[in-house]
């Protein structure tokens, strides 16, 4: 029932006092404050307003916080030794003496306290007095937001009477389970924590298995003991395997046929059993026999005698071929452009890894936020296996922005923008601003697909760089066009036609050249995981040159190389090659050749323990640049966990124009990476051991990140 209220108008507000039994309190007609239907006091001005909207949130946050304890409080078995308070029209128990019963009996009091006062001062006419207790309600609700949630008390199990392999199983199928709110929490914890482990001994062959039980109260929660008595094993009497069909001859099956995982005598293991089942049924898939299933699979177990049977009966069916593609979802990409992505056609022979593949794929193209690849078994026909792909595109229009650091450049900031779907043709428009502290590079790239093969496409591209470098500055003003095809997984042929022309100061003489340049490239990248690659290898070759008649200012050829390989050597140790090499014939003296297409060492991606470009021939006491170069490292990491290891490293090499009077440089250190979700963290300290500059120590770091 709505009370009966009167008004008044004081200094544009508008405040009501309601009468409710023999209990007066403040109604309201300011917008946006509620309080679920129970009275709450409004002030006149912008300082009561705040103090109230404080309190009344803070009051309410804090009653559901205190009537959580309230009710945990009441399902404790010392409840009936303990003080109650009524909450609403139930009696709860709350303990008098510990920390949160003073803390709730404290909110109560001064919530009392406040409302008086905001009452009080909401009744007020004329311009109201400061509210003391504005102050007071913001660090209440301050100290509300820094408080350490309640965490809910668990049920830790503990086994005995059990060790070795046995144990840590039954552990791990035993983890700690939060107790329900409800009185009978712990007993149903403790039921289903027994039927986890009758069902957990069963597994590893133990079904007359029993126990006592042992509860303890720990301030956390609860401690369960399990006295375990496991009994005789059940043990593997006799083994019939049989495989038919089709694929029944596979070499690969008879395999399998041959290690079946279980032996007569041993412990009837139903894990290991289930991971053969699904062994041999993933060797008949990933030949094309799609249904392959079991015609029989039992273990029969004789309790008496504590031994089993084991009856298993594979059927291959029929080897199937890829049928029908249907894609689902992502209706703005044209459906030839979405079958690029696929890493088989109609008519291949049916293969998981394929299917896998072809996910990767659409994953890669940062496209697509969800993606399912599935092949329809119910409507296959005539060897033909229809797969259906679900896609759930995402934004094709992005802003982007990525931080990061190295020696090398210093700090460097960059600003993208990309739109993967550019004319709802599956194209992709990409422009960035990066500046660094020593570099500066704004960059347009436009890339549309040809043919059906996914790496196959054109590329037009501009870009303006400016370099402030140790051995030379420049200002480059470049534009090509180019074609990429596919040539094998991983691999990738690309031809680009490309006009520069670079300003430069080097040794300070300044000087400019401009350039046709014809190129090629070939790339090849093979990593089990590109952002830790521990295991795999990849290269690239370019070459390029320029003629005088094709608007150039020089004759050259260049080629260049540079490769990594890495190799686990065991489950924590690693070793890593590498190795960068280049040469030019030049028809004229190196004056003719800017310094952005010479040689020079240096740096973590060549000699760590030298500066940045710092090393190479030097004409004049000034540092020009070779027209070779020619540098290899080995390092070997120490894996620690899964995001981080410890490297040593020697490389060896130099940027020279001869060989006659060159200098191997050598340096060797010691780092830490830290393999993140965005790309390795490098922290590097080297030492060079030909011809040491100061500091004899250099740290190199980098670091980036992509958002």
């Amino acid at each position: 029932m709505v009370p009966e209220a009167r008004g008044r108008v004081s200094r544009g507000c508008f405040c009501t006092r309601g009468v409710r039994g023999d209990r007066e309190y403040p109604a309201h007609d300011h917008a946006g404050v509620s309080s679920r239907g129970r009275h709450f006091g409004v002030m006149h001005c912008c300082s009561c307003m705040v103090s109230g909207c404080v309190y009344l949130g803070t009051r309410n946050i804090l009653g559901r916080f205190a009537m959580a304890i309230i009710r945990r409080k009441a399902s404790s078995p010392r409840c009936p030794e303990e003080p109650q308070v009524r909450a609403g029209n139930s009696v709860r128990c709350l303990s008098a003496g510990g920390v949160w019963g003073s803390v709730i009996r404290r909110y109560f009091g001064r919530c009392r306290d406040l409302r008086r006062q905001i009452l009080s001062t909401a009744g007020q006419s004329g311009r109201c007095r400061r509210c003391p207790v504005l102050l007071y309600c913001l660090v209440l609700a301050l100290g509300l937001l820094t408080a350490r949630p309640l965490q809910a008390a668990e049920l830790e199990i503990h086994l005995s009477g059990v060790s070795g392999a046995l144990q840590a199983r039954l552990e791990s199928a035993l983890p700690p389970a939060p107790l329900p709110p409800s009185p009978a929490g712990l007993a149903d914890a403790r039921m289903e924590a027994a039927l986890r482990l009758r069902q957990a001994l069963e597994t590893y062959g133990y079904y007359d298995a029993h126990w006592t039980e042992q509860v303890r109260r720990e301030r956390s929660g609860y401690i369960l003991t399990f006295a375990v008595q496991t009994g005789p094993p059940v043990v593997v009497r006799t083994v019939t395997l049989d495989a038919s069909g089709p694929g029944s001859g596979l070499r690969a099956v008879r395999q399998q046929l041959a290690v079946f995982s279980l032996r007569r005598g041993d412990v009837l293991d139903q894990a290991v059993y289930e991971a053969w089942k699904r062994r041999i049924l993933d060797t008949f898939r990933q030949q094309g026999y799609a249904g392959a299933g079991f015609r029989q699979h039992e273990i029969r177990i004789n309790r008496k005698t504590h031994q089993a049977d084991i009856v298993l009966a594979v059927a291959s069916g029929i080897r199937y071929r890829f049928g029908k593609v249907t894609f689902e979802g992502a209706h703005s990409y044209p459906r030839p452009f979405l079958a690029r992505y696929l890493d088989f056609k109609a008519g291949d022979w049916y293969s998981p890894a394929m299917l896998a593949t072809t996910e990767q794929n659409l994953r890669d193209s940062d496209r697509f936020s969800e993606i399912v690849v599935v092949p329809d078994l119910e409507h296959a026909a005539d060897g033909q296996l229809p797969v259906t792909v679900t896609l759930k595109a995402r934004r094709p229009k992005r802003l982007k922005l990525g931080i990061g650091y190295s020696s090398d450049l210093g700090a460097d900031v960059e600003f993208g923008y990309d739109d993967y779907n550019a004319f709802r043709r599956g194209r992709h428009l990409h422009i960035a601003l990066a500046v660094a502290q020593r570099t500066t590079n704004v960059g347009v790239t436009y890339v549309w697909p040809v043919g059906d093969q996914l790496a196959s496409r054109y590329v037009a591209q501009t870009s303006f760089q400016h370099l402030d470098l140790v051995p030379y500055s420049a200002e480059v003003f470049d534009a090509g066009f180019g074609r990429d095809w596919y040539v094998e997984r991983g691999a990738m042929l690309g031809a680009l036609l490309s006009y520069q022309k670079i300003i430069y100061s080097i040794g300070g003489q300044t000087g400019q050249a401009r350039f046709t340049l014809p190129s090629l490239r070939y790339s090849v990248q093979h990593f089990a995981d590109p952002l830790r690659p521990v295991e795999g290898y990849s290269w690239n070759l370019v070459a390029q040159g320029a003629m005088r008649p094709l608007l150039s200012d020089a004759d050259f050829l260049q080629l260049r190389a540079r490769g990594e390989w890495h190799h686990l050597l065991g489950p924590k140790w690693d070793i890593g090659l590498r190795g960068e090499a280049g040469t030019t014939w030049l028809s004229g003296p190196i004056g003719q050749l800017s310094p952005t297409m010479r040689f020079f060492a240096g740096g973590q991606g060549s000699l760590p323990g030298y500066a940045y470009l710092s090393q190479g021939p030097v004409l004049d006491g000034v540092l020009v640049g070779g027209l070779s170069l020619m540098v290899a490292g080995v390092d070997v990491e120490r894996l620690i966990g899964h995001n981080w290891g410890v490297v040593m490293f020697y490389h060896a090499g130099n940027a020279f124009s001869s060989f006659a009077g060159t200098r191997v440089l050598q340096d060797v250190g010691i780092g830490v990476r830290w393999y993140s979700p965005f790309g390795p963290v490098r922290l590097d300290v080297a030492h060079p051991l030909v011809r040491p500059e100061v500091p004899y120590l250099r740290v190199v770091f980098s670091v980036g990140v992509s958002l």
